[in-house]
């Protein structure tokens, strides 16, 4: 999947290599804390000089206020390290199956195009 993503927005090799194990990082923390049977989502939002890549997944342990959700500890220096800036977020859906509202929790990764950075 972040092959492809990568070969579609022509990013260099160790972008491309950064955003892969940036995803499967984000991937792993919300598999640790999403709902039995959600699925993960992940989204692209190009730009010229960066991408944006969301991935979120239904969770069922958020168990504090949505400004307050933050991702901490090693995985948070992971994908700090691997890219430009690692935003969290909740989002609330009403198209549970219970009727009930359920709590999306999402990572923002923005990776920096390399020819951008170098001000090209």
């Amino acid at each position: 999947m972040t092959g492809s993503l990568a070969d579609y927005e022509q990013l260099d090799g160790d972008t491309a290599t950064d955003l892969a194990l940036a995803v499967d990082e984000a991937c792993t923390v919300l598999i640790g804390m999403a709902e039995p049977g959600s699925d993960l989502v992940l989204i692209e939002e190009p730009r010229l000089r960066e991408v944006d890549v969301r991935v979120s997944a239904v969770c069922d342990r958020l168990h504090v206020a949505p400004g307050s959700v933050f991702l901490s500890g090693f995985s948070r220096r992971v994908l700090e390290a691997l890219t430009e800036k690692v935003v969290t977020f909740v989002e609330e859906t009403d198209y549970a199956t219970n009727g009930s509202s359920q709590s999306i929790f999402g990572i923002t990764l923005t990776m920096r195009r390399r020819w951008a950075l170098s001000g090209g």
